[in-house]
């Protein structure tokens, strides 16, 4: 346990410094100048966050194996020879490359972080704070500007998503499982034990390792969630003197340095879901002369027939989307309930109630899918193990862990509805249905879309708490699907196209639940949350 806490602090805090590394100049640069399509490439940047990881792990895997390109430059980062494994008996460092596979995927995972909160913030900045800088002595140098004038402005949205990435970092598990099959993070240990714990006078051993485990990672998870709430309130005290499209013309289109760092991260962006959405129609095949990759449909046809396993991915993507509806129908009416009465008890003037209950939501982020997985498992085992029968079963950790993100995109919609909006329209006599649409509705319906679609997203590529609870079975989500079909040996040539196909549907449902939260989003948001 104690190699877990060490690795997955280590991995987690590495992962948010790459972040940063990565995220930050693409920020700068895309928010700095006027970009042709800019609500695209922010789009394109913001996809990676909501991705299912299970489909993320498997592009990653995909982009290191023996016929991907880095391989063929001599970087063998999955079977560690070479280069790589030049490196690990020198260093004695034990398997270097999965870890570096890991920090970038988690890099890449969080990258829309960075751009969603430095780049609106560089965006609407005026451009005329940094004409009166270089004018002073404190801001001929670049240093001195980055000193007195940047790092305040962006400082605390930087940090803010470095400690988000560490948090997300935390508690990732899809990617740890797969990209880092020799170690084990707190989360990947919990859910490797969790099959046993918790069962009286058996393997008393496993309970107290998932219990220590998921405590540390509590109190550990708690104290980010408490530096990032203290951050936001600073990054949200600073504010845009002019509109973005001020800002950006004043500076006019990017130059080439910055062309080139937003389209090569714009190549890191798509590249693993690109390797995902190739490696479907690719099958291997094997002759006397050897081994060699063909283009076919093979792959498609075994997943839509359930070939190779439990159930077909029509039937995984019939469980998928009744789990995702179920959970919408629970999860916004709940946030939507817990929103409005954090809004409520902010304008009766009670800050205290109010603030006590805005963290109060945020403490599911606290603890993770497995945790989540775990503590539901537990709990039916020990009270009713008959509703493991229940088919909706997982709709419980879905509805958990989505709540918050509901509650955090429509309270900040919620506060920017004024009162006398609904009075206005009470003047104009309409009825009480039609004033509270009019008066109150509209303004939120757009955010009100947006959570919908974000509900519907994480609850689809949800892979912690449906891998322990549905592991096999007719009621397999295509997450799990996914994993279950990697798992298995690879002498059947279609086994890495099927799962990769199943990956790819459920990447395009992404995609689209996305775009509609994008179509939604209200005007002069900028690229924030």
């Amino acid at each position: 346990a104690i190699d877990a806490l060490q690795f997955t602090v280590l991995e987690a805090s590495v992962s948010a410094v790459l972040t940063v590394v990565i995220g930050l100049p693409i920020a700068w640069n895309l928010g700095r100048y006027k970009w042709r399509r800019a609500s695209v490439l922010r789009a394109i940047f913001s996809v990676p966050f909501v991705m299912p990881a299970i489909v993320v792990a498997m592009g990653f895997l995909l982009l290191i194996d023996q016929q991907s390109l880095l391989f063929a430059l001599g970087l063998d980062l999955r079977t560690e020879t070479g280069a790589v494994g030049s490196l690990a008996e020198r260093a004695g460092w034990a398997h270097p490359g999965h870890f570096l596979v890991l920090v970038v995927a988690h890099a890449w995972f969080n990258l829309s972080l960075m751009i969603r909160f430095v780049e609106p913030t560089l965006a609407r900045l005026d451009p005329a704070w940094e004409e009166q800088m270089s004018l002073l002595g404190q801001g001929r140098s670049k240093w001195g500007r980055f000193r007195h004038l940047w790092w305040p402005v962006i400082g605390p949205a930087v940090l803010c998503a470095a400690s988000l990435s560490f948090l997300f970092s935390f508690t990732s598990f899809a990617l740890v499982k797969w990209l880092t099959p020799f170690n084990h993070t707190l989360e990947s240990l919990m859910a490797s034990y969790g099959g046993s714990a918790g069962i009286h006078d058996y393997r008393v051993d496993t309970s107290e390792i998932v219990l220590s485990a998921s405590l540390v990672q509590f109190i550990i998870l708690l104290a980010a969630l408490y530096l990032t709430s203290a951050l936001q309130r600073r990054h949200s005290s600073r504010f845009a003197l002019v509109s973005e499209h001020t800002s950006t013309t004043s500076r006019g289109p990017p130059p080439m340095k910055a062309r080139m760092t937003v389209y090569a991260g714009l190549v890191f962006a798509i590249s693993p879901m690109l390797a995902a959405l190739t490696a479907s129609f690719r099958v291997r095949q094997s002759n006397s002369s050897g081994t060699s990759y063909g283009w076919s449909m093979g792959g498609w046809n075994s997943a839509w027939s359930g070939d190779l396993s439990t159930l077909s991915i029509v039937d995984a993507l019939t469980n998928s989307l009744l789990f995702a509806f179920a959970t919408l129908a629970i999860a916004l009416p709940m946030g939507w309930l817990l929103a409005s009465t954090i809004r409520s008890l902010e304008i009766n003037k009670h800050p205290h109630f109010a603030r006590a209950l805005d963290l109060a939501t945020l403490l599911p982020l606290a603890i993770s899918a497995v945790m989540v997985g775990l503590g539901i498992l537990l709990g039916v085992l020990k009270t009713m193990p008959s509703l493991f029968q229940w088919d909706y079963l997982p709709v419980v950790p879905h509805v958990i862990l989505t709540v918050p993100f509901v509650v955090r995109v429509m309270l900040p919609a919620m506060r920017s509805v004024e009162p006398k909006w609904k009075e206005q329209a009470q003047i104009l006599g309409l009825s009480p249905l039609r004033t509270w649409y009019h008066g109150y509705f509209s303004f939120v319906r757009g955010p009100a879309v947006v959570a919908s679609s974000l509900t519907m997203a994480f609850s689809l590529g949800e892979f912690g708490a449906s891998w322990l609870l549905v592991r096999a079975g007719s009621w397999d989500t295509l997450s799990v699907l996914v994993d279950t079909l990697m798992s298995r040996p690879k002498f059947d040539p279609l086994v890495q196209p099927t799962a990769m196909a199943a990956a790819t549907v459920l990447m395009l449902l992404t995609f689209v639940l996305f775009f509609i939260a994008e179509r939604f989003r209200p005007e002069g948001d900028g690229g924030g949350f």
